[in-house]
Formats: C-alpha cells, structure tokens, sequence
C-alpha cells in the first residue's frame, strides 16, 4: 500500500485522547521506511477536530524524541477557512470539508483508541478524520446528528451507530486508507492493536474494548461517584464520564463528579457556558431562533440538559470555580466527603453507592444495558 508513495500523512489524536503515540508511531514509521517511505515523505497532522491547539512542550511530551526528531508534526489548524478542500456531501448531506494536507497525501493513515464515546457509539476508526481533521461545519452536522437521536444518553458502547457510520462514509471520501488502533488500560499500555482497513479494524477492535471498559453492575445506584481521567482538560471532555455515570445512577439520584479540569468549562466553546443552564426543549428552541451560532456547542448543550434532567450532580473540582460549577447546574463541593454528606443529606444515610474510576472511558451496564 506504501510503495510509491511520495507523500504520507498520518493523523494521530491530541493529549485528550489515550492512546499511547510515542508508542505507536515509531514502529509504524520503521515499516513505511522498510516499504521505500522516507521519515522525510511522512507529515503528522494533531487530529485536533475544533480542540485547542498544543503547545510545542506539549507535542514533545505526548509525542516523544524520537518521532519529534524525525517526521513534522503540526497542529489541524481547524480556525483558518483556508485550510480546507471541499469534497462535496455525503448521502445524507453532510458537508464534507477536509484538511488541505490531508486530501494531498498519497497514502493517509489514521491513529487512534477505541474507547466508549458519547456521540458514535465507540471512538477510534475513522473518527480520527471526523471530526479530527474536518471543518467546524462538518463536525457541527455529525454532532447534531447524534443530538437529534432517539437515544443519546444510550450511545456510548453501541456498536453499530447511525452517526459512526455517517464518519465512515466522511473518512471514505477522503480517502482514508489505512489505521492503527489500539485499547489501552488505564495506563496507557495497549492490550489490544489492531491495523489495516478503517472499518474492518475498528470492528475487530469493540469486542476486547467491550471487555476493557464495559463493567456490569447488578443495578444503577443512588449515588454514583465519578471520577473524570482521562478526560479531565475541562469539562468538554469531562462530560463524557458524567454521560457514562448517568448509565449507572438511578434517575432522581445524585452523580458526585470529581475532575481536576483545569482548563475550565469549555474554552473554544464559550457559548456552551453562556446557554448551560437551559432544558433540553429551550436549547433546541434557541437553536431554532438562531440564538446559539454555535451548533457543536448547541449539540453538547443537549447532551448537558439530558444529564441534568436525570439526575443532580455534586462537582469536586479545582479547576472549576463555584461559579463555572453554578452556570451548569452543579452544586459546589469542596470534597468528596463534603459531596457525599450532602447526598446522604438528600437520598438518606442508607442509600446505595457506586464508584466509577476512570469514568471517561469506563461505563457501566446495567440490566438491560446493552450495545
């Protein structure tokens, strides 16, 4: 698949995701070099979708010396209109508007994990692409598309979801050809690696992440603990382990959710914060009277409103303030002992309790649960 190429591209995650690059990418650069790649002919591309971009120091450390040393590395550069080819619509109209670098490579490989996602089901496969290195337009239609589902808060461990199969057909035409996937622990290391077609791959990959991530448990709980790692930048990320913690958490019943996020709310999404407090029925009104220009933000408010309509959510955060906490509904804890005092205040001194390490990957199954 290789040979002839002049120009590689390999899209690789941000520091959001797990997956574990400085790992993965100098092997996967021996094996271009052994089919007449040079390290000189191959550009990573940081699969932003709308993430803020990394820092130089930050590249280094999720990237490592060897890979700095020998392949460019630069950021989706997602802000800048011209960085995009228009590649038409797909069949359902999603427009599909790709990064120029991407769509100018011989031969375009995609890196990534296959973990629990809230809006496609599991993430890896052709998700690096989209939104990773799509538009902010395109990323808005696949996002809504989730939003407007019949079952958002069920979408993290299906296997085969409308919205994932939406991304394929994106990562198809743009000629993704190739990926390597991986499952990894909570540490990191992969205990599953899987290479070759996008799609083919990625399927491969949902029976050992099921294994890897999926925990049944015999009943959902009136309390649940959640902690947020890995998704614990800011809360954009980190409402990922609140969806998973809404699986096992009785409705009515109290989520206590404990991140560091010290990069706060939402920072390339301010509108989320400036809406967060409104129901389900009065964002999609406010989308509806053009009140949020923001539609990726517009999709995740949803996702907000369904967690808060089930349940209530005690935060333990230092880098959310009482007030970022009070804009989204949350009620400020200084611990978690201080949470948990307040919920036994709520659902009394005998209410079940579970905990959820690592909720931004884990998810809980309860009966009838399932993908």
């Amino acid at each position: 698949m290789a040979r002839g190429a002049q120009r590689v591209v390999i899209l690789a995650d941000d520091l959001t995701r797990p997956t574990p690059q400085s790992k993965i990418l100098p092997p996967l650069l021996d094996r271009l070099n052994a089919a007449g790649v040079p390290d000189g002919s191959v550009l990573v591309i940081i699969a932003l979708g709308t993430h803020r971009y990394m820092a130089e120091d930050e590249i280094a450390r999720r990237f490592g010396p060897e890979v700095c040393r020998r392949v460019p590395i630069v950021n989706h550069d997602w802000r800048d209109p011209d960085t995009f080819v228009d590649l038409g619509t797909t069949e359902n109209g999603t427009p599909v508007k790709v990064n120029r670098l991407a769509c100018e490579a011989d031969l375009l490989i995609g890196t990534g994990s296959i973990v629990p996602h809230v809006y496609a089901g599991w993430a890896g496969g052709a998700k690096i692409l989209q939104p990773g290195v799509c538009s902010a337009e395109t990323t808005a239609r696949t996002h809504c598309m989730a939003a407007e589902g019949p079952d958002l808060l069920g979408t993290p461990g299906r296997d085969e979801d409308p919205v994932r199969h939406e991304i394929e057909r994106v990562g198809r035409m743009a000629a993704l050809a190739f990926i390597v996937n991986v499952v990894p622990d909570a540490g990191g290391a992969p205990v599953w690696v899987g290479a070759g077609d996008p799609v083919e791959t990625h399927r491969a990959g949902i029976p050992p992440a099921r294994r890897t991530y999926l925990r049944p448990v015999p009943a959902r709980a009136e309390v649940v603990i959640a902690d947020a790692r890995p998704c614990g930048k800011d809360y954009w990320q980190g409402i990922k382990a609140l969806a998973h913690a809404v699986r096992g958490v009785a409705a009515g019943g109290t989520v206590v959710f404990v991140g560091a996020f010290p990069e706060g709310v939402a920072p390339t999404h301010p509108e989320f914060t400036r809406h967060s407090l409104k129901s389900y029925d009065e964002v999609l009104a406010a989308c509806r009277a053009d009140q949020i220009e923001d539609p990726i933000a517009s999709a995740t408010l949803r996702l907000h409103a369904l967690i808060m309509a089930h349940c209530s959510v005690s935060c333990v955060s230092p880098g959310m303030s009482v007030q970022d906490k009070a804009r989204l509904g949350f009620r400020h804890a200084e611990d978690v002992g201080e949470a948990l005092q307040t919920a036994f205040e709520r659902h009394g001194a005998e209410a079940s309790v579970g905990t959820i390490e690592y909720g931004g990957d884990v998810l809980p199954e309860p009966p009838g649960q399932g993908g």
